[in-house]
């Protein structure tokens, strides 16, 4: 069995990695980006907006926001890239963000970590917070600050 599911990831990297998948930086340009300790820096400091949800399999809460990331990463896409990270194979990164409870999502702009957003808290809250983050982008860039 564990050849198999060597097999089945060695394939599905392969995929992500053909020349005709877009990609930011590094990362392949996929609904929701899995990531672990060793990734997520590389991944949080891309510019623009990153949303990472922290979770675990054993979360019910984590099970029902994942549909709505992957919602939100396509309908934002080119705006907003969002990872996931499994708090419980991944510890270093948890503690480092002091991560206590989840569903928990680490946001970052342009690199820099602006905070949390907890719980289950469904789809108008990040759609809410993309859109200020954006506009504040945006005013940002044509000199309003």
């Amino acid at each position: 069995m564990d050849e198999e599911l060597e097999r089945i990831k060695k394939e599905k990297m392969q995929n992500l990695m053909r020349d005709d998948i877009p990609t930011v930086g590094n990362f392949p340009v996929v609904d929701v980006t899995e990531l672990d300790d060793n990734s997520f820096e590389p991944f949080v400091k891309q510019s623009g907006i990153v949303v990472i949800d922290c979770w675990a399999v054993w979360c019910g809460p984590c099970r029902t926001m994942e549909p709505i990331m992957e919602q939100l990463a396509k309908e934002w896409a080119g705006k907003v890239t969002i990872g996931k990270i499994n708090v419980d194979q991944n510890q270093r990164t948890s503690m480092q963000y002091g991560i206590s409870s989840i569903p928990n999502f680490l946001v970052f702009q342009e690199g820099k970590f602006l905070g949390n957003v907890v719980g289950a808290v469904g789809k108008k809250p990040f759609e809410k917070l993309f859109k200020k983050l954006l506009s504040s982008d945006q005013d940002r860039k044509e000199g309003y600050t």
